[in-house]
């Protein structure tokens, strides 16, 4: 076949505008790959995406963070590039966070001068208060800048010597999970013994009476009033079995605390007791709007408002629609509505008012265990008694649901799956499009 002039000047047109065309679509795709942030993350746990929680947190912070890795260039310590894919989400997120680069080898006084002990340490600077960070995750840099946006000293003080639940102590009832989280939250935490002649003044931040089992004198409770009406901040949470001769409380409070445990139905649903109250729906409130999960309250009591005091009541959590409060024990329980207090039941409440210059704000949780060792971890606790204590001590801006922590996701193949795999790639499959090959053109050439 003869190819004359007019069609080899067709052929080449047609193949101009097909490279031309083809050079067009790579240019484009490079121009929109260079201009946009579009990132798609298809690890299995969204390993190399922000959680919503640190996202939000983010955008609260207005001033400029400045990091700084100290970092050194050998081969076998160079840790670059993992601390930018690391911190590069964030700085999608926040234009006016700064990464540095500083080789401890050849800066030493840099390093001394910022304390920093460990290959790959992180300094972070946020309106001049500066943390160190040593390991690259999430959680832990998310808990780091919100202790960096607490411009005061806020301290929880747990009340002991009742049995109640302890910061320092590792038993089931204790609070010491709940005192290392609001730590690493940056809340300083110490612990008042009235025995031990100790006063309490209402400048501290925060009240925590973790359900006592033995009886307050009524002295202490005294102490306690004489907070309450100088303004001082409350976290109440409630024995199932006693108020512990806090019932004075209670009345300034202008709450009642009904005898009984809420019985919830739901919670059989979920294969847990009966006991167990499960917080499904949250009050539009400050300290529950973020709230998107379950959370759990073993051998909960009802709480009721029951006089003005001058406080506002919310209810926070109200569960049990089909439930009751069990007065006559747990064995075989039934609702008779003559004794009974039928669902549903207010289990958490909020309550607030003006003292002075001062905003008074309180939480009674009618269930000692919610946010104990043994319980902090169930479903959302953990996010709900964080958020409550924020609220409480007034940082409204820090409320929201803590980033989880990522599991890594490894697949191990045995040594023949691998072997399979490679020769497959190496062997089978180029072999496989020779022979294609070698078969069309023998089948075209005898067309």
């Amino acid at each position: 076949m003869k190819i004359n002039a007019k069609f080899r000047f067709q052929l080449l047109i047609q193949n101009g505008l097909f490279v031309g065309l083809l050079l067009g679509i790579a240019g484009a795709v490079i121009f929109l790959a260079e201009e946009s942030n579009v990132r798609w993350d298809l690890t299995h746990s969204q390993r190399n995406t922000l959680s919503p929680a640190t996202v939000e947190i983010l955008k609260k912070i207005e001033p400029p963070i400045s990091i700084t890795a100290f970092v050194t260039t050998d081969a076998e310590g160079d840790l670059r590039q993992p601390i930018v894919n690391f911190l590069t989400p964030y700085q999608l997120e926040k234009n006016n966070l700064q990464v540095s680069f500083v080789n401890p080898r050849e800066d030493p006084f840099a390093a001394k001068k910022a304390g920093v002990t460990v290959n790959g340490e992180l300094v972070i600077e946020l309106d001049g208060r500066t943390e160190k960070l040593k390991t690259l995750n999430e959680q832990d840099l998310t808990n780091l800048l919100i202790r960096l946006m607490r411009t005061e000293q806020q301290v929880i003080t747990a009340l002991v010597g009742h049995g109640e639940g302890d910061f320092s102590r590792q038993g089931s009832k204790d609070l010491s999970d709940l005192g290392k989280k609001l730590s690493s939250r940056g809340f300083s935490l110490d612990i008042l013994n009235f025995a031990s002649g100790q006063d309490l003044s209402p400048d501290e931040s925060v009240l925590v009476i973790g359900a006592p089992t033995v009886s307050l004198l009524p002295g202490e409770v005294n102490r306690i009033k004489r907070y309450l009406q100088g303004g001082g901040n409350l976290l109440w949470m409630i024995d199932d079995e006693t108020t512990a001769g806090l019932d004075p409380i209670a009345d300034t409070l202008g709450i009642a605390l009904p005898t009984g445990i809420v019985i919830d139905p739901s919670a059989r649903s979920q294969n847990g007791s009966i006991a167990f109250s499960l917080a499904q729906q949250y009050a539009d409130h400050p300290v529950t709007e973020l709230m998107n999960v379950n959370t759990v309250f073993p051998y909960a009591r009802g709480i009721f408002e029951a006089g003005n005091t001058g406080y506002s009541f919310t209810s926070l959590i109200t569960v049990a629609p089909q439930g009751w409060i069990e007065t006559r024990g747990l064995k075989n329980a039934t609702y008779q509505e003559d004794e009974d207090i039928k669902g549903p039941i207010t289990i958490a409440a909020a309550m607030e008012r003006n003292v002075d210059d001062k905003r008074q704000r309180i939480v009674i949780v009618g269930s000692g265990k919610a946010f104990s060792n043994e319980f902090l971890a169930s479903l959302g606790n953990s996010d709900l008694i964080t958020n409550v204590i924020n609220w409480i001590s007034g940082d409204d801006a820090l409320i929201s649901i803590a980033p989880k922590s990522r599991v890594d996701m490894s697949l191990n193949l045995p040594p023949l799956a691998i072997s399979l795999i490679v020769s497959g790639f190496l062997f089978a499959g180029p072999i496989g499009l020779l022979i294609s090959g070698t078969l069309i053109w023998w089948l075209r050439r005898r067309a």
